[in-house]
């Protein structure tokens, strides 16, 4: 056998050595570095250091909306008789109504940390000056009135419109079945109107608010709430029509956006008895307490949990088709030509 064979090794040159000591010499350093600071704390007794938490974030509410929006109906409200000032807002100022049993002051106490509310509701407001010029006396829309308003920096911004807008196109579909005209071609444009207004106030919205997260509540049938029931066949049709086509072809359509919509229209609490009555001005249009409760946390589950509002759900999203002989009533002096029988009283 052959004697193995050994490979020389050279040492290493002080040059190629120089980088290894470099980076002991440093080790070394830091260690008793980090030993000096850990001696000197535990001479001196101070505690080591403590990373203190970040405050939660502030949220920055703004509401827009109608009467509901300022609780009317409510034991504590924001407008009306129960307003500490006793006067009802003129335009969309900020209310200062912090303790209101309204669903906006209620979402924005069930709100996780601190908020700052900004409730721009006005009673009376439609959507839009389309949906204002409907009807004589409509006080504001909330796209030139209540749009503005918002601040900027605003976080969240809640929207429930459509009562009024519904009281307008059908009354003044009323108005052209008195006149001998079928009223069901007006009442497609004005619901395709108030869906392209709607999209209209929302980009408006996102301009004004660019980081604000949006939710929204569509429509009751209004044929099958307490006041509703109270009308004539020809006006219940009317009011399902416009109310059911509202929330299914303008509003649901924008959770496909990425918005939650409050489903008030599949909601069965929308329309019992008692989120109605008994409230200090209770007329069968207007939630009481309780229905605002309601509305707040279902506000604040979709706000949690977005789901998607349901396509169908009888009887509630029926409408039916509006018969000849309700057309015939239409047709009509069996309710007032100057002023909605579902309206509450000085309100349009």
């Amino acid at each position: 056998m052959g004697s193995p064979t050994w490979q020389k090794r050279q040492a290493p040159s002080p040059q190629a050595l120089r980088p290894v000591r470099l980076l002991l010499l440093l080790s070394v350093a830091i260690g008793m570095l980090g030993w000096g600071l850990t001696a000197c704390s535990e001479a001196s007794g101070s505690p080591p250091a403590v990373l203190i938490p970040s405050p939660p974030a502030l949220t920055r509410y703004v509401a827009l909306g109608a009467s509901d929006a300022v609780g009317f109906n409510a034991s504590i409200s924001c407008d009306g008789p129960a307003n500490a000032a006793g006067t009802r807002p003129q335009r969309s100022e900020p209310l200062d109504c912090p303790n209101g049993t309204g669903y906006v002051p209620r979402l924005a106490r069930l709100l996780p940390g601190p908020v700052e509310l900004i409730n721009l509701g006005r009673s009376g407001a439609v959507l839009s000056p389309a949906m204002q010029a409907l009807r004589e006396g409509i006080p504001a829309n909330l796209l030139q009135d209540q749009v503005p308003r918002i601040p900027p920096n605003a976080t969240l911004i809640t929207l429930w419109v459509g009562g009024n807008d519904t009281n307008a196109i059908v009354f003044a579909a009323a108005q052209r079945a008195l006149q001998g005209e079928d009223p069901l071609p007006f009442v497609e444009r004005q619901i395709q109107q108030f869906a392209a207004d709607y999209q209209t106030l929302l980009q408006a919205v996102r301009a004004r608010a660019p980081q604000a997260r949006l939710a929204v509540a569509n429509l009751p049938n209004f044929a099958l709430i307490p006041l509703g029931q109270q009308q004539p066949r020809g006006l219940r049709q009317l009011l399902a029509w416009v109310s059911v086509g509202l929330s299914q072809r303008a509003i649901n359509p924008l959770s496909q956006e990425g918005i939650p919509v409050v489903d008030l229209l599949c909601d069965p609490r929308s329309y019992r008895r008692e989120s109605f009555f008994p409230g200090p001005l209770a007329d069968g249009f207007h939630p009481n307490d309780r229905g605002y409760a309601d509305l707040a946390e279902a506000f604040l589950r979709i706000l949690q949990q977005p789901v998607p509002p349901q396509r169908r759900c009888p009887p509630f999203s029926e409408v039916g088709s509006l018969s000849p002989e309700a057309l015939a009533e239409l047709s009509s002096s069996s309710f007032p030509k100057a002023e909605l029988p579902f309206s509450s009283p000085g309100k349009p």
